[in-house]
């Protein structure tokens, strides 16, 4: 690799400038396949107090449960520690509450059905840094606890050993882990004190990998390193047959698999087991070698998730149909689902955020309460604005772009109207803050797009949170050649400019801006530089974001 290319071509090397990538040394690291950034694990606050219990726990014969989320992150942390845990000990197990019926995190009747089954030290993932109440209720049963955990930590924390690099005081260099780079940071401390095979710290990279691009983590810093060694390992065929089989039956080429792969294909398909039912589904695919099992398994992940996407659609269609009358009493979206599948109303509600730009909430009836999860827009921090109304809740939490919560029926009215209000108030003050628009990281002509360029810009991947794609913006082109594909959804055509073209491919959006690709006026096109790879041929194409007119 030529670095030199790099900092010598003005596209990229504006481009790196906007990332704040800087220096050789940074530029080599960014760009090289075998990064080396990454942090010794006991820089980790109770990283040694944690090996050591859970080493005391291995040689002493006691029984260990791995507590797990049931999204994708949960699911691979929870896979990851079995796989590494179990080759020092068969006395290991694992527990994955119900979305539907206990809710995310730790909670006291899960705890007694630990106890229940003699459940002697609960490692927990993806989740625990604020459990007081259920950490506290298991250590009075004589259960010891390691908290393994990357949320953020505001009031409450849980007694004893909490390894979290937002916990308070944490000098972790890195705060961006997903639950599952956490369980491996534990991983990795503990095979620097007992005898783990290298390679099962290798293998369990693709694990690190999944989890993190799954749980939308910045794909920066040594989340970069981990990802992208979890992405080769994958491209060289899979060491985890669970999610080799779930990339196939999903039509992914392995050979090619980028972090956008694994994000539209293989995340959605471990996250619908827990969406619908049984994340535990994810959790045994993960775990098994028998290639019969392991069929099974994925089989019955790709129907549950084709499940989850009918779901999803009939739900969506139904609140569509509500959003109209809901903006006629203000911005603040607040549909009541009152016989959706709880556990699609997440994605609907991120549906109808994008289709609207504005924040939505959707509330459904739960046990005599109503259960409500909200998405929002850039510009509207979605916890402040609901953390302002606390008292309509019987439970809330979330961050800036998401929220669930429980609440009183009779509280619903109050609350949509004091929304409507404070969006109200933030429209007062930004009146551009429902413009949607698409920001490029810098213009471009066509004469000056190439193949070479697209190879150079693939260095840049892993593509995802606090790593986008680089958006390109072209300025006063001319649309020829145009062809619907389909359902005429998406379409094919070449832009011209200064004598020169390049091909574009827009997909789902093409019907909605037809009048502009047909009308033979300057266009201004917003897009992203790919390579179109088709057999042996590879050419340069504009995947299109959006157009208007110029």
């Amino acid at each position: 690799m030529n670095i030199d290319i790099f900092k010598s071509t003005p596209v990229l090397s504006e481009l790196l400038r906007k990332r704040g990538i800087e220096g050789d040394a940074e530029l080599e690291e960014f760009l090289s396949p075998s990064p080396k950034l990454a942090y010794d694990p006991f820089l980790l606050a109770n990283m040694h107090a944690g090996v050591d219990l859970l080493l005391d726990a291995i040689y002493s014969g006691s029984k260990i449960v791995i507590y797990g989320d049931y999204d994708c992150d949960g699911v691979t942390s929870t896979a990851l520690l079995m796989k590494v845990i179990g080759s020092l000990t068969d006395n290991v197990t694992y527990y994955i509450p119900s979305r539907l019926d206990e809710g995310y995190g730790l909670n006291k009747s899960a705890i007694d059905q630990i106890y229940q089954d003699e459940g002697e030290v609960i490692v927990t993932v993806d989740c625990g840094s604020v459990s007081a109440e259920e950490v506290a209720y298991a250590n009075s049963l004589g259960i010891e606890t390691i908290v393994t955990d990357h949320h953020t930590i505001k009031d409450v924390i849980a007694p004893g050993i909490v390894i979290n690099p937002k916990a308070p005081e944490d000098a972790y260099p890195f705060k961006g882990l997903a639950g599952v780079g956490v369980a491996y940071k534990l991983a990795l401390a503990l095979s620097r004190n007992c005898e783990i095979p290298r390679s099962l710290i290798t293998e369990v990279l693709e694990l690190v990998a999944v989890g993190t691009i799954g749980d939308v983590m910045p794909l920066i810093d040594e989340n970069r390193s981990l990802v992208k060694y979890g992405l080769r390992l994958m491209r060289l065929g899979f060491k985890n047959k669970g999610l080799r089989r779930l990339a196939e039956l999903s039509g992914v080429d392995y050979n090619n698999i980028t972090s956008t792969n694994v994000a539209f294909s293989l995340v959605p398909r471990i996250n619908a087991a827990g969406r619908l039912g049984d994340a535990s589904l994810g959790v045994r695919a993960l775990l098994s070698d028998d290639d019969d099992e392991v069929e099974r398994l994925c089989t019955k992940l790709m129907e549950t998730n084709a499940k989850r996407r009918e779901l999803q659609q009939e739900a969506f269609e139904n609140c569509i149909s509500l959003v109209d009358d809901e903006l006629e009493k203000g911005d603040f979206v607040m549909i009541e689902a009152d016989h959706a599948h709880e556990g699609i109303l997440g994605i609907v509600a991120g549906n109808l955020k994008e289709r609207y730009n504005r924040p939505v909430v959707i509330v459904s009836p739960n046990d005599g309460l109503l259960k409500g999860t909200g998405r929002s827009i850039e510009g509207i921090d979605l916890y402040s604005l609901l953390n302002r109304h606390s008292e309509y809740f019987v439970k809330f939490g979330g961050h800036k772009a998401a929220c669930g919560f429980t609440m009183e029926t009779e509280n619903l009215e109050k609350l949509r109207t004091s929304l409507n209000e404070d969006v109200a108030g933030l429209l007062a003050d930004n009146e551009k803050l429902f413009d949607k628009t698409i920001e490029a990281d810098m213009d471009i002509i066509v004469p000056d797009t190439s193949i070479e360029l697209a190879r150079a810009l693939e260095l840049f991947a892993p593509f995802g949170a606090g790593n986008p794609e680089p958006v390109f913006r072209f300025e006063k082109v001319q649309v020829v050649d145009l062809k619907f594909l389909s359902d005429n959804k998406h379409a094919r055509f070449s832009v011209m400019q200064h004598g020169s073209a390049i091909q574009c491919i827009m997909f789902n959006k093409a019907m909605d801006v037809y009048s502009l690709l047909a009308s033979n006026k300057p266009l201004t096109v917003y897009g992203v530089m790919d390579i179109n790879r088709w057999k042996d041929r590879e050419n340069v194409q504009i995947r299109v974001l959006d157009i208007e007119e110029a």
